[in-house]
């Protein structure tokens, strides 16, 4: 089956809201805030919902990035999600009260947290050489659109690359 899912680029101040997750043979590593779309609801919907569990805020969706596809089978952590097959819509977003502390409603599977991280180390993370240290630890996916979406690239989908 494959399922609509919504992810927020949350920007403000040169950081980027992401959530934190744990688990286990992989340990700390970072996603963009989001899910998957209920029956009867619209994607700006579903995305107002996953902030508002995921981060405790209510947003305001900008505008829209683009659309990706995602294929667990052919990601390295193929073994955590199995046969997840999903068209995720990217939008950027604004948190609707800036001072709104972060705090998960209904945190997903793994989730430990959300962090605001300065975009330069992101960048510097994503552009580095695969035998350096990473700064912080993103899914093959993410390291993608990141290093897509920072080097104004075009952002192309990511359905064939196997990590």
């Amino acid at each position: 089956m494959i399922r609509n899912t919504v992810r927020a680029l949350i920007i403000k101040d040169d950081h980027l809201l992401l959530i934190k997750k744990r688990r286990p043979n992989i340990g700390i590593y970072y996603a963009l805030p989001g899910g998957a779309q209920e029956p009867n609801e619209t994607l700006e919907e579903a995305l107002i919902r996953e902030c508002m569990e995921e981060l405790g805020i209510e947003i305001s969706i900008n505008k829209f990035v683009c659309i990706r596809e995602y294929i667990s089978n052919n990601h390295e952590y193929s073994f955590i999600m199995k046969e997840v097959h999903s068209i995720e819509f990217i939008y950027e977003c604004t948190v609707q009260s800036p001072t709104s502390k972060l705090k998960s409603v209904q945190a997903d599977i793994g989730q430990v947290g959300s962090e605001w991280l300065p975009i330069n180390k992101i960048k510097q993370t994503v552009f580095k050489s695969q035998d350096l240290v990473e700064l912080y630890k993103f899914p093959g996916t993410t390291h993608e659109f990141f290093n897509e979406y920072f080097s104004d690239q075009s952002i192309l989908p990511y359905t064939s690359k196997v990590f």
